[in-house]
């Protein structure tokens, strides 16, 4: 099955087109799509609960597990995830979210689940995460774990930067940062997102190369 990759800013709201791509590439799959947090959600999970209702909209047929990358979960419990037709990850800080995937092999864990056909959607920092490298999530995050490895999963050959809003100090960060590493970056406003496939690159909404 071809791969596919969905780099998102957020879940909500979401251009209609690429709500319904969504869909289609989720349901062709299954129904089972596996949330992994950024960091363990307790509680009434609020963000976790929030997901639910974003992936409903979707599709009422989409049912939504809760992952963290904490204790909590066992090692036989993360390598359920290849049943899942879908992995999310999800937004937060991407230095600790790429600090905890590390220590648990999140990468090789993604790497088969591509690999067996599945999809795999990032939103935010779970999208920055995908690139080659997340050093470019030093605009909106800060390194709190101290990283001074920024590699990313390198699913894609560019870089990529939601959120964006096309301010003064954010062309200027962009700017200076595609001179001095020299990497394709897309930007993506809220709303917007990409699909990659075997197939290409594909953008829904106000996402574009940046230059």
């Amino acid at each position: 099955m071809i791969k596919s990759i969905f780099l998102l800013s957020m879940m909500s709201p979401l251009d209609e087109s690429l709500r319904e791509a969504l869909a289609r590439e989720i349901l062709k799959r299954g129904t089972k799509v596996a949330y992994i947090s950024s960091s363990p959600q307790t509680g009434d999970q609020p963000y976790y609960q929030s997901t639910i209702a974003d992936y409903t909209a979707i599709s009422p047929d989409i049912r939504i597990d809760y992952f963290d990358l904490s204790d909590a979960f066992t090692d036989e419990m993360l390598a359920g995830l290849s049943s899942y037709a879908a992995i999310y990850l999800s937004g937060g800080n991407t230095f600790t979210f790429m600090d905890s995937a590390r220590k648990r092999g999140l990468q090789t864990l993604l790497e088969q689940h591509l690999a067996n056909g599945g999809v795999l959607v990032g939103a935010s920092a779970g999208s920055i995460m995908c690139t080659p490298s997340i050093e470019l999530a030093k605009f909106g995050d800060e390194n709190e774990v101290g990283m001074i490895d920024f590699s990313g999963f390198g699913f894609v050959d560019f870089e990529f930067h939601p959120h964006f809003t096309g301010d003064q100090y954010e062309h200027m960060h962009l700017t200076e940062y595609q001179r001095t590493h020299g990497r394709e970056i897309y930007t993506c406003k809220d709303g917007a997102g990409l699909h990659v496939s075997d197939l290409g690159v594909e953008a829904f909404g106000s996402v574009s190369k940046y230059t």
